[in-house]
């Protein structure tokens, strides 16, 4: 079976987007971009798929520094990948509970607006399904995620907001990547 590893946990953009690109692949989690392209390169996993442009905030500068500085990768693919960002929270909450909100930089970053119109302080964590996880297991009705409906679904929690990026048609360009072949005599 086809691997490919992504920086996340189950519900993240990336293993969405994935699933989108090779629906019957098993998706491998990994902390960072960088422990993605070491697992290509390793070979625990076939390929890795990185976020590198997001139409809302630009170039997601860690991802594609992690595929640049590795000259044993090549990208082979890449995929428009629409973003729907959700505000998750414990079944129950409402949004007046709501004290702070956790997410990536870059979701963050999209929902900038969104946020500030309702005086919701940011925290920044190193995933959006990693702080949905947060929220569902610290049991806390005051905090809440910026992750995908995937999330909500795989943590258990509610939506309490769809699609508030600040941008309608928020949209992230991944690259597949795999090992470079050696090329083979004649």
């Amino acid at each position: 079976m086809t691997r490919i590893a992504y920086q996340g946990i189950p519900g993240a953009y990336s293993q969405l987007a994935a699933h989108e690109l090779l629906p019957g692949a098993r998706t491998v989690p990994m902390p960072d971009f960088t422990a993605v392209v070491r697992a290509v390169l390793r070979g625990s996993a076939d390929f890795g798929i990185l976020p590198v442009e997001n139409t809302a905030i630009g170039a997601v500068i860690e991802a594609q520094s992690a595929v640049d500085r590795e000259p044993g990768v090549e990208i082979i693919e890449e995929l428009s990948f629409a973003v729907r960002h959700c505000l998750l929270a414990l079944p129950g909450a409402t949004l007046d509970a709501i004290r702070h909100v956790e997410s990536h930089p870059a979701a963050l970053a999209q929902c900038t607006r969104w946020l500030s119109a309702r005086r919701l302080p940011p925290r920044p964590v190193a995933d959006t399904a990693g702080a949905a996880r947060s929220v569902a297991a610290d049991r806390d009705f005051t905090r809440a995620a910026i992750a995908s409906a995937s999330a909500a679904e795989t943590y258990g929690l509610a939506v309490l907001a769809r699609d508030i990026g600040d941008a309608a048609d928020n949209r992230t360009r991944f690259v597949l990547v795999r090992a470079l072949r050696a090329e083979v005599a004649a």
